[in-house]
């Protein structure tokens, strides 16, 4: 029992305590900043998924405003369309269907249409049957088509001012 005594007496006390306060401050001071650690990883998820829920809101309105712009575009163009094919038609009733116009006279001032030359074929570069366009058809296409595009630019100025 004396060496167990002898012993308990030359074992360094000072040193044990103050390891052992040095490992609670360290284990203290690791849980601590653990906690801070998670703290602000919860507050940076919950920031994160407040702005992923002001985009979605965001985008939604988007969506909403250009199906808006979409829709009115469409509905203007039919209308302009169904006027202006309404404002033909009165207008093909009233003017006879001719393009070119003989003069009183007798004298024709524009050239006939020559002869092809000896070398080159008769046939069109694209040839269109006659039976499937006409000048009516012709300027009812131009009439669209100019129509689509005023459309167009109207409906990407609107689009334009979403962002």
């Amino acid at each position: 029992m004396l060496s167990l005594l002898s012993l308990l007496a030359a074992v360094p006390w000072r040193w044990l305590a103050a390891s052992a306060l040095v490992s609670v401050l360290f284990i203290g001071g690791c849980r601590f900043g653990e906690r801070r650690i998670t703290t602000q990883w919860e507050a940076d998820k919950i920031a994160t998924a407040q702005a992923v829920t002001s985009q979605s809101v965001h985008v939604a309105q988007v969506t909403e405003q250009q199906t808006t712009i979409n829709q009115e575009i469409s509905d203007e163009f039919k209308k302009a369309k169904a006027e202006l094919t309404a404002d033909r038609q009165r207008l093909l009733v009233r003017v006879p269907l001719r393009v070119r116009v003989e003069p009183p006279n007798g004298e024709n001032t524009m050239p006939s249409v020559p002869v092809s030359a000896a070398g080159v074929t008769a046939v069109a570069a694209d040839p269109v049957p006659p039976s499937e366009t006409s000048c009516e058809k012709l300027a009812e296409d131009a009439a669209q088509t100019t129509l689509m595009l005023v459309e167009f630019q109207r409906w990407y100025r609107a689009q334009s001012r979403l962002d």
